[in-house]
């Protein structure tokens, strides 16, 4: 009996197979800090039928609702950050940034990509500055008198 030849069906089949990696740090006896990663090859489905073929509607759907949600959760919460971020003048009173961001957000859709709003790199070493403790505030302006004299 000859062995079975690879058809078309199975090559665009093979070829939506991914490599998944992932890892996480841990500290080994030592103490030292250690990266475990691991690979696995997945089979997502070239496109949404092969996906539904593969998976079934209701579970593709599922895994995409899941996703969507998330994507505006994280939407809804970098509004709120963005908000309370805002200092001086700009800064907005709490009880009415949830409407604002509401207001953003009012069209949003899950097949366009925001943009985050770049910060000066200024503004976000000083944001950053304030939280630390005068010790930790200490250290950094040690080590950027240090760098500075370097340069």
């Amino acid at each position: 009996m000859e062995p079975e030849t690879t058809t078309a069906e199975n090559e665009e089949q093979e070829s939506a197979i991914t490599l998944v990696e992932a890892g996480t740090g841990y500290e080994d006896e030592e103490g030292e800090k250690q990266t475990l990663k691991a690979s696995v090859e997945f089979n997502p489905g070239a496109d949404l039928t092969e996906a539904c073929d593969l998976y079934s509607e209701e579970a593709v759907f599922q895994r995409y609702l899941r996703g969507v949600t998330k994507d505006l959760g994280n939407a809804i919460r970098a509004g709120l950050n963005k908000f309370l971020a805002l200092e001086g003048d700009e800064a907005v009173p709490v009880d009415e940034i949830p409407a604002l961001v509401v207001a953003e957000l009012e069209n949003w859709r899950p097949d366009v990509t925001r943009r985050a709003v770049r910060k000066d790199p200024t503004e976000a070493i000083l944001a950053n500055f304030v939280g630390l403790t005068a010790e930790k505030q200490q250290e950094l302006i040690e080590q950027l008198m240090a760098t500075a004299e370097a340069s």
